[in-house]
């Protein structure tokens, strides 16, 4: 496989309830329309960098990124993930609605961290960790502050509650979905649509599932995206 696997299309084999047919995208532009139906998930890979100790998931890109995550609770790992390996990087793209900056969390990036007891001791777990960027025009970044001991503003540390073969916890809901939340505030974005989420070489992974374990990546306050 390719170390780069860039520009793939969410509207290939997506869930019925999250696709955007292709006939209303070559609409929407033709016509100067607001994309259709556009939900809370990223759209698109525009690029993935395997670091080293990578493979798990890769064979069912781009979905296993793309709609909404599908995790299994405190204790238990989703396998609905993709690995990033080692120092792996993937550039993820909102591309019918994007991310704007409101009251609180306006980002969660899921993960598939779990604990390792009952309890909600965020001390005691399996944490793969990896720092996150944002962008409105995928060439100009801006990196939340991190730092890896304490995990704060870091991606990776909080289980995943939201499954919709589960539950009805609404993924984009910061104080029930899990997932770990970024607010645009603290980098001084007003509006996003690209994400760039890098491992920080934390985690212990056998070869195939090193790195962090994207599941996926939802907008907690967005607003449909003109076509241009």
């Amino acid at each position: 496989m390719p170390s780069d696997l860039e520009l793939h299309d969410q509207a290939r084999n997506r869930p019925s309830r999250f696709r955007l047919t292709g006939w209303l995208l070559v609409l929407a532009t033709a016509c100067g329309f607001r994309f259709a139906d556009p939900t809370p998930f990223v759209d698109r890979i525009v690029k993935f960098e395997p670091g080293e100790g990578a493979g798990f998931g890769q064979d069912k890109l781009p979905d296993i990124v793309l709609g909404p995550p599908r995790g299994h609770g405190k204790l238990e790992p989703s396998d609905h993930v993709l690995s990033l390996g080692k120092g792996g990087r993937i550039t993820l793209e909102f591309v019918d609605n994007e991310v704007i900056d409101e009251d609180g969390p306006d980002l969660l990036i899921f993960e598939n961290a779990f604990l390792k007891a009952p309890g909600d001791d965020p001390g005691s777990g399996f944490f793969e960790l990896a720092k996150v960027e944002v962008s409105l025009d995928g060439v100009e970044w801006r990196e939340f502050k991190f730092d890896i001991l304490s995990r704060k503003g870091c991606a990776g540390h909080h289980p995943v509650l939201a499954n919709p073969d589960e539950n009805e916890i609404d993924p984009t809901d910061p104080e029930k979905a899990g997932g770990d939340p970024f607010d645009l505030k603290d980098v001084g974005l007003p509006v996003i649509r690209f994400v760039r989420i890098t491992d920080l070489g934390t985690g212990s992974g056998a070869n195939g599932t090193a790195g962090f374990d994207l599941d996926a990546v939802s907008a907690v306050h967005s607003r449909p995206r003109k076509a241009e």
